[in-house]
């Protein structure tokens, strides 16, 4: 599988290239009131992984507000390019690592 970790200035310019949304640092997009994410789906899971394939860790429903993790809003995101599916990397205590990843698609920025 084709994957790669983007971060803030890149994901933003990716994302803008390929007509996605796009979600990165206040310095790139334009300045957002906090570090969180609004999920808008009726339901979205979350991966421990960013992969369909990976085990979702807890599940979130519309209206759910989920953080980036990391000081200072660390916002990062992952293509993979073979399935076509962009996610956001989120906090999460679920996860082994503390970190989970949504799809992209299910969320706005707050």
């Amino acid at each position: 599988m084709r994957s790669r970790l983007l971060t803030a200035a890149a994901l933003a310019t990716a994302l803008s290239a390929a007509g996605g949304l796009v979600t990165a640092q206040s310095a790139v997009a334009a300045p957002q009131s906090s570090c969180d994410y609004k999920v808008v789906w009726p339901t979205a899971g979350v991966y421990e992984n960013p992969n369909p394939d990976s085990v979702i860790v807890k599940t979130k429903q519309a209206g759910d507000i989920v953080g980036a993790p990391g000081p200072g809003c660390e916002y990062a995101g992952w293509i993979d390019t073979w399935n076509n599916i962009t996610y956001a990397r989120v906090s999460t205590d679920a996860a082994a690592d503390g970190v989970g990843w949504m799809r992209y698609e299910a969320l706005v920025r707050v």
